[in-house]
């Protein structure tokens, strides 16, 4: 007969094991709550750029700017400019209204008058006998005394007026541009300075955007803050022709500056007019830019972006060379310096800390800042009082055979006349002879 211990070894062998508890489900973690945002019914934009030397776009300079610019010095000082934009999609109570309540500090009076615009009104245009578009432009890029491999980039103007935009125009060229209130993007607009006598004043060399802010109307709510940040410093821009051919850019560094950017743009051609129009662009950029976004009002967090893929200078950085090549087919150029830099935003009411509370916001307000200098690369002296003292018998300007005569008649026009020239311009019949 088997043992008890054996009995026992066997017993215990057979008998079930002990039944273990199912591992407790885990339940999804919980999503995060994302608040709800109700955007404003109402924004205000306040733009605030300086300006050194002359700007490009803008007033031609006169001689006395170019002797100025020509022997190392600016204008009489940095002008400070200042456009403010009100966007709202509430009815007005009757005829549109709207002031900006300054502070003293601003040495303009009381307040500035928002006048809302008269509603734009579609006609049909005249067809008119249209040139065909010829010449070519030279697109460079990058800051070096040589230019980089494959530059210049040749485009052809007739083939861009057809439509047949090249895919390496603006390849290099992922700006992001915030745009504020405007007249065709608001149900009610409201800007200054207008064409009201009270805005044609200038800001005043010595006013101070910081203070206390104030906005009232009648198609907006108040909106009230205060600014901590004034105009920019102005621009101090130098050049230096090298040996070699190339143009040296040095500035000043400007408190605030978030990155800078440089461009040049000029014309050039063989001298002969059946060639049509010749345009060198030239950028700091590292990548392929042309005319684009670089120079406009730039967000600090998109600026830093742009940094990062080289295609703003840092803002540490003060000093560029134009190639030598760039400047041999554009000795003579309009140049523009933009130092971007901070803003301020203001939203009302503030954000619910509850993020089940949907934030609705009521008015948001952007204050930005940039500042700007032009100046003129590589101007001969003896241009300045050229072809433009050239009459004829009539006492009327003498016609300008070519591109050259035409950029000592003016370089700012003789640029734009060319740029026009890319998509074709009614022709027109000089007053000359």
């Amino acid at each position: 007969m088997p043992s008890m211990i054996g009995v026992s070894i066997l017993c215990l062998a057979l008998a079930p094991l002990p039944l273990q508890a199912a591992p407790k489900a885990t339940k999804p973690s919980a999503r995060p709550i994302v608040q709800q945002v109700i955007p404003p019914k109402t924004v205000y934009w306040m733009s605030a750029a300086t300006q050194s030397g002359f700007g490009v776009g803008g007033k031609a300079p006169s001689a006395g700017d170019m002797m100025k610019m020509a022997m190392g010095g600016g204008s009489a000082g940095p002008m400070k400019l200042l456009n403010l934009d009100l966007g709202s999609k509430l009815p007005p109570a009757g005829p549109p209204t709207a002031q900006h309540f300054i502070p003293p500090a601003m040495t303009m009076g009381t307040a500035l008058a928002l006048k809302t615009p008269k509603k734009i009104v579609g006609t049909t245009a005249e067809p008119g006998d249209f040139e065909r578009p010829k010449g070519r432009l030279l697109l460079f890029w990058g800051c070096g005394d040589t230019a980089r491999p494959g530059q210049p980039v040749v485009f052809d103007f007739a083939k861009m007026a057809a439509g047949q935009v090249p895919a390496g125009l603006f390849g290099g060229e992922q700006v992001r541009i915030a745009r504020g209130p405007s007249q065709s993007s608001w149900p009610t607009y409201g800007y200054w300075p207008n064409d009201d006598r009270g805005s044609r004043q200038s800001v005043p060399g010595d006013a101070s955007l910081v203070g206390a802010h104030r906005v009232a109307g009648n198609y907006t709510p108040e909106i009230a803050f205060n600014l901590a940040t004034d105009w920019m410093q102005g621009l101090d821009l130098r050049q230096a022709k090298l040996p070699s051919g190339a143009l040296d850019l040095s500035w000043n560094g400007i408190p605030g500056t978030t990155a800078h950017f440089a461009q040049m743009m000029g014309a050039g051609g063989t001298g002969n007019e059946a060639d049509g129009a010749t345009i060198v662009f030239w950028s700091s950029s590292d990548s392929s830019t042309f005319v684009s976004g670089l120079s406009d009002y730039i967000a600090p967090a998109e600026a830093a972006r742009l940094v990062g893929r080289k295609q703003l200078l840092p803002p540490a950085q003060t000093n560029c060379t134009i190639p030598k090549e760039a400047m041999a087919a554009a000795p003579t150029g309009l140049l523009t310096l933009v130092a971007h830099g901070p803003e301020e935003n203001f939203v009302h009411p503030p954000r619910p800390a509850d993020p089940k509370v949907p934030w609705v916001q009521d008015w948001t307000v952007k204050a930005r800042y940039v500042s700007r200098t032009g100046g003129i690369a590589g101007m001969d002296m003896s241009a300045m009082g050229g072809s433009s003292s050239r009459r004829g018998k009539k006492g009327k300007p003498a016609c300008q055979p070519n591109a050259s005569d035409a950029m000592a008649e003016g370089l700012g026009g003789a640029v734009g006349g060319a740029l026009g020239s890319m998509f074709g311009k009614k022709k027109k019949q000089p007053d000359c002879e």
